[in-house]
């Protein structure tokens, strides 16, 4: 019996998303990551985009599936986050974008809520924060989501 599915539902979901043909434009990304790269938008899984952040990745509950059983139902709540920049000021289409990217994310769930993993398993996104700051380098959008993903291990 395996310990816990957050290695393996991050694992799952890290290419699913970066194999989307929506997300081709966005970084996906596993956990944080210190890079000069110049990419404006990005998908952090395991991560909510927040430099200033707790960096929590995940975090998961267990309880005994049934007496006698030898499994354990798990919940694991997936941190995640979207990041979008622009070199201006307007933010109506930073926004946009940004829920463009969420959309994408929630229809890679959509077509396999299970993530290829045995039943029951269901994963979804179920929580979302919108933040919107102007920087020096224009406007910056960021959507720190939760996947939750309730699994039997």
């Amino acid at each position: 019996m395996g310990t816990s599915r957050v290695p393996d539902l991050i694992d799952a979901l890290v290419p699913r998303l970066a194999a989307s043909s929506d997300l081709a434009s966005v970084k996906v990304v596993d956990g944080p990551l210190v890079t000069d790269s110049a990419a404006l938008e990005w998908l952090f899984v395991g991560y909510d985009g927040d430099q200033e952040g707790d960096f929590i990745a995940a975090t998961a509950q267990q309880e005994w599936a049934g007496l006698g059983a030898k499994k354990k139902n798990e919940d694991i709540t997936l941190t995640c986050a979207i990041v979008v920049e622009r070199g201006s000021t307007e933010v109506r289409s930073c926004r946009s974008r940004t829920y463009e990217i969420f959309a994408a994310v929630e229809n890679v769930l959509r077509n396999d809520p299970s993530l290829g993993f045995s039943t029951p398993t269901v994963c979804a996104v179920t929580e979302h924060t919108f933040h919107q700051a102007q920087t020096p380098d224009g406007i910056q959008g960021r959507l720190p989501f939760t996947v939750t993903c309730t699994t039997r291990i």
